[in-house]
This record gives C-alpha cells, structure tokens and sequence, in this order.
C-alpha cells in the first residue's frame, strides 16, 4: 500500500482564505453596530441609580422600526443642540465664537451627542412639574415614577410637546440637565419666528437606540417602566 503524499502547504491560499473571513467579519460587524445595536458610555450621573457614571449600555436601534416610543422607556438619542443641528443654522457657528477669549476660529458645542433619558411626555401632551411631581394633560394625580431614587423638587413649564416629539428627564431628577432647561439661546428672540422651546424636545428621528442592556461594570437589563401595561 503506497503511502498518500502530502500536499505542499499552500500559503497563498491560506491566507486568502483568512483575509476572507476577516472582511466578512468586518462587514457583519459595521452591519450589526450600524443597523442593530448601539454602545454608548454614561458620561453623567443624571440617570442615578438606573445608570452610574461610566456605565456602557447597548441599545436597539431597530426598536421603533415597528412601534412608537412609550412613555417610561429609556432611549439614546441626539442631543438637541448637537452640532450637527446647530450647524444647520449657523454653518460658520458664529455663536461659538467669542473674540473677548481670543476665539479665531468657530467652535462646536461642548455637550456629548448622545444624551441617554427617560421617555416622560408623549407628542401632543401638556406636561408640567409642580413640587416636583409630574402632571399629565392637567390630570389630578401626578404621574408615578417607581424609577426615580429621591424626591425630585421644582415647579417647571408647562410644556407642550409637539407632533412626533418626546419630553424627556434625567431620574436623577434634581441634578439632571434635561427637558427643563434645553431652550432655545441660539435664534435672535426679535426673530418673528423665535420659538423658545425650539429644542426643548427630542424628535422621534434624533432617537438612535432604544437602551437594552448594560454591559460594564457588571450587567443587567435596563429597566423600562411598563406604564401602558401597569
């Protein structure tokens, strides 16, 4: 019996077939963090206890291809100031500047583009804060918020979202930069068009992902209250 002669190692076709599989895993994953998922790392403590400072959470981005955003979800979304909105209004960003510093140059907003917070007001409804309690459309019970950790203080708004927009706060309610501040400072208030409330509210396109999961440190499921279903 003649014994089977071994093939000479093909390098070439060895390593073809591994640059393969590389650009097949490259595709699937810009394919998976570009369409699926989404990581994003808390860069403040506005959601305490839910989430922590330096907390990294996975969001789903196809989480309202079929559905509408609902009041007590925990969304990932673009601030409304983001550069990108403000460049549209000033591409020089002339508002940036501030030659008292010796600014030469326009400079984009200092905020993250991504902002992570809870879904509190839905298009179409009147929200205001009184004593810190959260009013729904002038119902006489404020609405229940089992995710918040302290007793939020303050009396805000009303608010008026508009169509295809979402009124959104901090849990941290009382040291959260939110819904309650973001106004307008940007258009010149002579302006007949002037709307303070022009980024006030995240619209349904700016949201990116759906919170899901955190991942670092430790892991858990992110906790969305249920309120259509409480």
């Amino acid at each position: 019996m003649k014994d089977k002669v071994k093939k000479p190692f093909n390098w070439k076709k060895e390593l073809l077939s591994w640059g393969i599989i590389f650009v097949i895993a490259l595709v699937a994953a810009f394919i998976i963090t570009e369409f699926i998922i989404m990581k994003t790392k808390v860069i403040s403590g506005s959601m305490i206890p839910e989430l922590e400072i330096g907390d990294h959470v996975i969001g789903n981005r196809l989480a309202y291809m079929f559905s509408e955003p609902e009041r007590g979800d925990v969304i990932i979304f673009e601030y409304p100031k983001s550069y990108k909105e403000l460049y549209a209004i000033d591409p020089e960003l002339t508002y940036c500047m501030n030659t008292e510093l010796g600014d030469t140059e326009p400079k984009y907003h200092d905020e993250s583009e991504v902002y992570v917070k809870r879904i509190i007001g839905l298009p179409g409804e009147k929200i205001e804060i009184r004593s810190g309690r959260i009013y729904i459309n002038d119902f006489i019970v404020p609405l229940s918020e089992p995710y918040l950790d302290k007793k939020p203080l303050g009396n805000f708004g009303p608010y008026y979202v508009p169509d295809d927009c979402y009124f959104c706060l901090g849990d941290n309610r009382n040291k959260s930069s939110d819904a309650r501040e973001w106004d307008n400072t940007v258009d010149d208030p002579s302006d007949p068009d002037y709307d303070p409330d022009r980024f006030r509210f995240v619209h349904k396109d700016k949201i990116y992902a759906k919170a899901w999961l955190k991942i670092i440190p430790g892991l858990h499921w992110i906790n969305h209250c249920d309120y259509e279903n409480s």
